[in-house]
């Protein structure tokens, strides 16, 4: 019997441990099943719309039927805390109560809002950068793509229309002029030449019928894309602000090539003569993207005088070199544009970096300089010694510097002993010493005479006798 127990007890401590080990696994493969499934809506999302979140806050705009936040945080941070327009809010507990789906991750919140409280919302949490609102709604921005493959330099026209539906958003109602702003991201990829290059800001097409916009407030953006900012791998972004709504759209990263053509320079010399050579400047094909025998070039050369000349290079199998002046030293800049087509048959049209060609004077005129004499041997060198002493007036120097102190040192002892310029007259003083009467010997022996006075106001002497 004692036995029996003794085995029952066993067998129910087993059963326990082995329910305790199973919950654990359990609760693991319900956590992964449920990371899977979240990670599986995040890669059915249509990365295309978005609405702008800045500061943990956004705006949701009346008529989205849906929309699907992607809110990162850090890792063992807790879920996020959103609040609605009217001050409510929503915990990751409660989105069911509230019509929300949400799928709260290790790193993120996956949140589904169907038909949102228009107004501005806030997300409370340790959101990160890489979050993202999308919305699924008929307004949406659309952008043709982009040509491929891009090069450093070209430009193209572009077009995006804000669209409702299958037709363009009427935007004469407001009072100002939409603007699209264009931005490439760089993918900080180590393997090209952009990593860590941050944003740039490539153009803004303004809707105002101006330029290649055609109509004014039509909801077509159209504009110019000038790739002149570096080559590497890029992300294209494109935003466009209502007073109503605002939309992003992120296009898949492109790989912009470096430029097709390099220049080379070649600076021309002085002649026997004395006459100088033109510059010579070149262009080559270093891509094999482009076709080498469409290349036309057309630019203009400005000269260190500021004169401007334009040229051209336009025919076919035409040597691509041309010949520049030589104006003496000096700035030469150059600004070519290129035109030619690529493998595939796209036409392109793209600027070449501004290219500064600095003459300077001794490559100018180093040529016309007599080379210096250089003595073979001791005699040779003394006698070059010598002739060099000869040309040159050295007794003139040391007697002109003499000059110069003395009558500098002259001119600071009478400032300081603060003498006249008549004691620099040493003759003349002696000779008036000599002829004083102190100094001659015919009147030592005669008598000085007393003078008397005559003045009218001598004193009187008024005092009694004695007796």
């Amino acid at each position: 019997m004692a036995k029996l127990s003794l085995v029952l007890l066993l067998w129910c401590l087993c059963g326990v441990s082995l329910a305790q080990t199973q919950q654990p696994q359990q609760t693991q493969e319900m956590d992964e099943q449920a990371a899977q499934a979240g990670l599986k809506m995040l890669a059915d999302l249509p990365l295309g719309n978005q609405i702008p979140l800045l500061d943990n806050r956004f705006r949701i705009d009346d008529g989205i039927e849906s929309i699907t936040m992607v809110l990162f945080r850090r890792r063992g941070t807790a879920s996020i805390v959103l609040v609605r327009p009217d001050g409510s809010k929503v915990f990751y507990n409660t989105a069911k109560d509230n019509g929300m789906r949400w799928h709260d991750a290790a790193t993120y919140d996956l949140i589904e809002i169907s038909n949102p409280m228009p107004g501005p919302w806030q997300a409370i949490g340790r959101i990160l950068p890489d979050s993202k609102i999308l919305v699924l709604t008929d307004v949406e921005l659309k952008v043709d793509a982009l040509p491929e493959p891009l090069m450093v330099g070209e430009t193209f026209k572009l077009t995006a229309r804000l669209m409702d539906g299958d037709r363009t958003v009427d935007v004469r109602e407001f009072k100002d002029i939409l603007n699209l702003q264009v931005h490439f991201l760089s993918t900080n990829n180590k393997e090209y030449d952009n990593f860590g290059r941050g944003i740039v800001e490539v153009a803004t097409f303004r809707d105002d019928g101006r330029g290649y916009d055609a109509s004014a407030r039509d909801g077509i953006f159209t504009g110019e894309i000038n790739l002149g900012f570096g080559a590497g791998e890029w992300t294209p972004k494109f935003s466009v602000t209502t007073p109503l709504y605002s939309r992003e759209i992120a296009q898949a990263p492109v790989i912009i090539a470096p430029a097709p053509v390099a220049l080379k320079i070649e600076a021309g010399t002085n002649t026997a003569e004395g006459q100088p050579q033109h510059h010579r400047v070149s262009f080559e094909p270093v891509s094999e993207l482009v076709d080498p025998a469409s290349l036309l070039f057309q630019g203009q050369i400005r000269y260190p005088d500021g004169d401007m000349q334009p040229f051209a290079l336009t025919e076919p199998g035409q040597s691509r070199e041309i010949a520049m002046e030589n104006r003496g030293p000096g700035s030469y800049i150059l600004n070519v544009a290129v035109f030619g087509q690529m493998q595939d048959g796209r036409e392109f049209v793209l600027n070449l970096p501004e290219e500064r060609f600095l003459v300077t004077v001794q490559a100018q005129e180093a040529p016309a300089i007599t080379e210096p004499v250089i003595a073979e041997s001791a005699e040779d060198l003394s006698t070059l010694v010598a002739t060099e002493e000869q040309t040159f007036p050295w007794l003139w120097v040391i007697a002109a510097n003499l000059i110069i102190l003395l009558t500098g040192g002259t001119a600071i002892w009478l400032v300081f002993t603060g003498r006249g310029f008549a004691v620099l007259l040493f003759w003349r003083k002696k000779k008036k010493v000599e002829e004083t009467p102190a100094n001659n010997p015919q009147d030592k022996n005669e008598p000085k005479k007393v003078q008397k006075n005559t003045d009218s106001d001598d004193i009187l002497d008024l005092s009694l006798p004695d007796d």
